[in-house]
């Protein structure tokens, strides 16, 4: 009951949620946990903030970006086997913008917009196989043979120029 409530409740408050990398990691804020409250008429125990969360963490969309380490590849969501099961296929993509802002320094420098300084178009890539990921709720997060994936609504890659 606890479940499919929260489910309705995370339906109806969208959540914010914070920036890493432009990817959608989301954690409930206090705002949210007092929409939350008010919601309830009472002050919201952990297990079910943490299951409004988990709840938010499982919803399938149309990309699941692959986080390694720095770097993050994207990934297009072709089928939903089951809501704990997709098949994802890598994407291709071209660099648009590149980081700009070098500093020499330490082993031999850094770019200060490494962050800020990239852009990509994004391309469905036919030739890349279909690999399916699942969802650990132990784990909190989409997982397969490549990693760990965050699923978003639009596809995200970034490449670290300062390894």
């Amino acid at each position: 009951m606890i479940l499919i409530k929260n489910h309705l409740i995370c339906n109806l408050l969208g959540f914010q949620s914070y920036n890493h990398h432009n990817q959608n990691i989301h954690n409930m804020t206090i705002g949210e946990e007092l929409e939350l409250e008010a919601m309830l008429g009472r002050r919201p125990t952990q297990d079910e903030i943490r299951n409004a969360e988990l709840q938010k963490l499982m919803e399938i969309k149309p990309y699941a970006n692959n986080h390694l380490y720095s770097d993050v590849e994207p990934f297009e969501v072709l089928r939903t086997i089951s809501p704990i099961c997709v098949e994802v296929r890598a994407m291709r993509t071209v660099q648009t913008r590149f980081p700009q802002e070098f500093h020499a320094g330490g082993f031999s420098g850094h770019y200060a917009d490494n962050y800020g300084g990239q852009d990509y178009d994004y391309f469905q890539d036919e030739t890349q196989p279909v690999i399916r990921i699942r969802f650990s709720k132990a784990k909190r997060q989409w997982q397969g043979s490549h990693g760990r994936f965050y699923m978003n609504d639009k596809p995200y890659k970034h490449y670290d120029y300062n390894f």
